[in-house]
């Protein structure tokens, strides 16, 4: 039995090189993914806009300030005695 620093008969700096090489092409293929995505969703969200799809999705016209509780009392009710 050796003594080496080996794993599989391969030496560590080989199995360092091959897990940077797998998180390298795992990044890569996220990126990737992320750019099909981004453009896809941006491609709909275009064809939407031309279709007149968010037409009906504008706020409603500004009302005014309204009281948030009308005819109510303005100041708190007593303390809680619990």
């Amino acid at each position: 039995m050796s003594n080496d620093l080996s794993i599989v008969g391969f030496g560590v700096g080989t199995a360092i090189l091959m897990f940077i090489i797998y998180i390298a092409m795992l990044v890569i293929s996220l990126w990737i993914f992320y750019l099909i995505v981004r453009a896809a969703v941006t491609n709909g969200i275009m064809r939407a806009s031309r279709q007149g799809a968010f037409q009906s999705m504008s706020p409603p016209p500004f009302q005014g300030h309204q009281p948030i509780n009308p005819g109510g009392p303005t100041q708190g009710g007593p303390p809680f005695q619990g």
